[in-house]
């Protein structure tokens, strides 16, 4: 072979490994860098008021009965808020828990503890945030265990809201 040929072999190959380099290296249009986020990436933030606070332990007094308000899921910007106010039986704490599934966004208060003989009132309120566009089914749920004696109980369906966040 001449040695033409020869070079022209290595500046071909020379030519293709840095294009399949390049090629390797560069962001593709099917993976696009965005400011979009993953639902994996979602924030909960929750807040519990009231006898059911987990970081104050159960309370044990009565705090007194208060003024209810039911359910309540709203759009803000990129955020979706829940809230309601509850009188419940003492001795109970809840905890705000998230799940998101394709474009649904179940959200749970799991409450525990065996119940005093008293009522008290709690306020519970749940933002999750860094939420991507589009239309969502936002679901919020009560669960735990029971009251008087810590079985579990029936996951119980609080609120339904279909929402679009822009």
């Amino acid at each position: 072979m001449s040695k033409l040929i020869i070079a022209i072999i290595i500046i071909v190959i020379i030519v293709a490994l840095g294009y399949g380099i390049y090629q390797f290296l560069k962001p593709t249009s099917s993976f696009p860098k965005s400011t979009s986020t993953a639902a994996n990436e979602m924030v909960l933030s929750s807040l519990v008021k009231g006898c059911a606070e987990t970081d104050k332990g159960m309370a044990t007094n009565s705090l007194s009965e208060g003024t209810e308000q039911e359910p309540k899921i709203k759009v803000s910007g990129n955020q979706i808020k829940y809230s309601r106010a509850i009188n419940h039986a003492c001795c109970r704490k809840a905890e705000i828990q998230k799940e998101i599934v394709s474009s649904t966004i179940n959200i749970f208060e799991d409450w525990s503890g065996v119940e005093c003989n008293c009522i008290c009132f709690s306020e519970i309120e749940a933002t999750v945030s860094n939420i991507p566009s589009g239309s969502y089914l936002v679901n919020v749920y009560e669960k735990g265990t029971k009251p008087f004696n810590n079985e579990p109980i029936e996951q119980k369906l609080i609120i339904t809201k279909g929402v679009h966040i822009k």
